[in-house]
């Protein structure tokens, strides 16, 4: 109860200082890890301070749409250290909490490494590589992904191959997303994990505040 506490009075002083924010409706959720997607559905929270800024911090929480108990919340905390047309950050998840349908909850620490390379104004290239290991359970993950982003006009459309070492899981993922209005994206994404077969997919539409 305690953690709950102190994740809702985050998530409203994070608000109220963010330069960015929106919620999703979404068919599904969303993880880092594409297999991970839940396909039932949720509404995802996404709040964060300038991303131009050498020093970030954002939160991500998926809440269940069927009951609107929250599902997960992280806490991620950026530094840019390279800022030029390769750009790099580093990461820390501090915490990532997985809560329950009764409230019990999980949690995990993380780090991350992410760069991005802009090819030219429609296209980059993208790589991230995280470690995460839980606090009060026994899951120890390293995951990482190559992207390949595309952006024109109304559409961006994100390539990925990923691979992590929980059960040599790999596979691939796309999403795709369109402009519908100022504030307003239709989102689409599909995972093929080629180390099991399984397939999973989500549609949304996301609202910036």
């Amino acid at each position: 109860m305690k953690k709950l506490i102190f994740l809702i009075t985050l998530v409203f002083s994070l608000n109220a200082s963010a330069q960015y924010g929106g919620i999703e409706a979404s068919t599904g959720g969303f993880s880092f890890v594409p297999d991970f997607t839940s396909e039932d559905p949720h509404f995802i929270l996404s709040v964060g301070t300038n991303t131009d800024k050498r020093l970030q911090g954002h939160l991500l929480s998926l809440i269940r749409a069927e009951n609107l108990v929250p599902r997960n919340a992280i806490f991620i905390t950026r530094y840019k250290f390279l800022d030029k047309r390769l750009k790099a950050t580093i990461g820390t998840h501090l915490p990532a909490l997985q809560i329950s349908d009764d409230y019990q909850v999980d949690s995990f620490f993380a780090q991350e490494l992410r760069t991005d390379y802009s090819i030219n104004e429609k296209w980059s290239l993208s790589t991230m590589y995280l470690h995460g290991k839980g606090r009060n359970n026994d899951l120890e993950i390293n995951f990482g992904y190559v992207g390949l982003n595309y952006n024109k006009g109304k559409w961006n459309s994100f390539s990925q191959v990923w691979a992590i070492d929980l059960n040599n899981g790999y596979g691939l993922s796309q999403t795709v997303s369109y402009q519908i209005a100022h504030k307003t994206q239709l989102r689409g994404f599909v995972n093929k994990t080629l180390s099991t077969g399984n397939t999973n997919m989500t549609i949304g539409v996301y609202r910036a505040f």
